[in-house]
């Protein structure tokens, strides 16, 4: 296994610092798997700014794209760079706690998955809603009721075990590993969305494609995120327009891919 190289894609805008943090806990979890570091700006800094941090980052292989076209966009830049046979998709400000060689050994084990994603906790050791059920319009208009009602930072899926290996439906995009030959045939991210259900989207082709998404909690990331959507503003605009564009996509209330429900042991 040592051999295959994994290909870790890094997506920045304005955060050189989480960057740097972030590469520090890769290198700290990755042992001694072969890999690639690769981080795709969508931040336009002048050609002084990228000259010094290409030099301030001598083994990572940085990507300076033209505009800031979104999550999607800077991520599939960076991916299609990539040669890895498993791809790491992940934010600047996630920390890799462990875990990272048994997710690659899982993965190796159950050819039959298409994503797979840790478990994501804050700086508290909170665990985050970063795995769920598809979105339809009642489940998001349900699911924002309940936040405005509880003031729950995470709204967490009721009855789920958020301590076992299992299929979900879809994965944050902060935080997700992909065989490369299923990256090949996605083409990756959908340009349709600027941000957010992007990674929602990702998993439902993933799916159509006949592999499964599995939450690996045995490989655990800090990550919170800004959560900027919860606030009455652009960002909330953008977060109902991307939901819009994936149930115009998929459907307002049924006909995503079903999943096997599956446990692993």
């Amino acid at each position: 296994m040592d051999k295959k190289i994994v290909s870790i894609i890094i997506l920045e805008y304005f955060s050189v610092q989480d960057v740097k943090r972030c590469i520090s806990s890769i290198r700290s979890s990755i042992e001694t798997l072969q890999h690639e570091i690769i981080v795709s700006s969508n931040s336009c800094y002048s050609i002084d700014k990228q000259n010094k941090i290409i030099n301030t980052f001598k083994d990572v292989k940085w990507l300076f794209n033209e505009k800031n076209g979104g999550f999607a966009y800077g991520m599939n830049k960076g991916l299609a760079e990539a040669s890895g046979r498993y791809l790491l998709i992940i934010n600047s400000d996630v920390i890799i706690q462990n875990g990272f060689r048994g997710m690659i050994e899982f993965m190796e084990a159950n050819p039959g998955i298409g994503a797979i994603g840790p478990q994501m906790i804050d700086d508290f050791g909170l665990i985050q809603d970063t795995c769920r059920p598809y979105v339809t319009l009642p489940g998001f208009v349900s699911r924002q009721t309940r936040r405005l009602i509880t003031r729950e930072i995470s709204v967490m899926t009721k009855n789920f075990n958020y301590s076992m290996i299992q299929t979900v439906d879809w994965l944050a995009g902060a935080c997700i590993m992909i065989p490369y030959s299923v990256f090949s045939l996605t083409g990756g991210f959908s340009t349709d969305y600027f941000m957010y259900a992007e990674d929602m989207d990702l998993c439902t082709r993933i799916r159509q494609y006949g592999y499964e998404v599995v939450f690996y909690p045995k490989m655990q990331v800090i990550y919170k995120g800004s959560r900027q959507a919860r606030k009455l503003n652009k960002f909330t605009r953008m977060f109902i327009k991307s939901h819009f564009k994936y149930w115009m996509k998929f459907g307002f209330f049924s006909g995503y891919p079903k999943r096997e429900d599956h446990k692993y042991e």
